[in-house]
């Protein structure tokens, strides 16, 4: 009996001075399932600090009870009370989200190049003498028309006529995707337009429903496209509500 008590007394001692003395602890840090380097890892007891490697893993000194914060640039903060647990070999697995970067204004101007147009050539008088020994004589009919009519480009006006105009490119649901794919990426999606992840593909099939997102991605203009989805949002947000 004697035995068992000092054998459970000494497992207390023990326990109660690891907690008091300072070991490492050892970590990870993931954001959305991967590694995230440059995470402060600051012990809030005793002010020391380290930084994730490019694994996201991290090692620092502490005890039970300590307070580890996690912060970083366009990170969302978060702290970490110690305990037993944490000083084994899993160590502190931490998950961190980026915050949202609120776009405040965007100014779209459309460059003009400053070019100015030169003045048209004029060619100089030709004296009478010259006239009169030039190789084409203009004083003598050759049966030539001089500024006659351009029969071909006539030809091709009145073939304009009768052209119906060119109908736009109609443009399928899979194109649609393929192009907002190809120059939207999801940071686009989640961070600017400030949705969320399981609501980015019903605001794409909101906006395919609109036929001028067809029109707009005819003419190929990003930036057209870029305003196009931005004033969608806000339709998209008040039908929502």
């Amino acid at each position: 009996m004697k035995i068992t008590s000092l054998i459970a007394l000494f497992l207390f001692a023990v326990q109660l001075a690891f907690s008091q003395s300072e070991n490492p602890v050892h970590g990870k840090v993931t954001t959305e399932g991967f590694p995230t380097a440059g995470i402060e890892v600051i012990n809030q007891t005793s002010g020391s600090v380290v930084v994730t490697d490019a694994s996201g893993k991290f090692s620092i000194k502490a005890k039970v009870g300590d307070v580890l914060i996690f912060a970083g640039k366009n990170y969302t903060s978060r702290r970490v009370t110690l305990n037993q647990k944490d000083f084994g070999k899993t160590g502190v697995e931490t998950n961190m989200n980026q915050e949202a970067i609120q776009l405040v204004e965007v100014e779209i101007k459309k460059e003009v190049d400053d070019v100015k147009p030169e003045p048209p050539a004029v060619a100089p008088l030709r004296s009478v003498d010259n006239i009169l020994n030039s190789p084409t004589n203009m004083m003598v009919y050759n049966g030539a028309i001089i500024h006659g009519l351009d029969f071909v480009a006539i030809g091709k006006m009145v073939g304009n006529l009768f052209k119906g105009k060119k109908k736009d490119k109609v443009i399928s649901n899979i194109e649609m995707k393929e192009y907002i794919s190809d120059n939207f990426n999801k940071d686009f999606f989640l961070n600017t337009l400030q949705l969320k992840e399981d609501e980015i593909e019903i605001f794409l099939e909101f906006c395919y429903a609109d036929a001028k997102m067809s029109t707009l991605i005819n003419n190929n203009n990003v930036l057209e496209i870029t305003d196009f989805l931005i004033s969608k949002k806000e339709e998209f947000r008040k039908l929502k509500n």
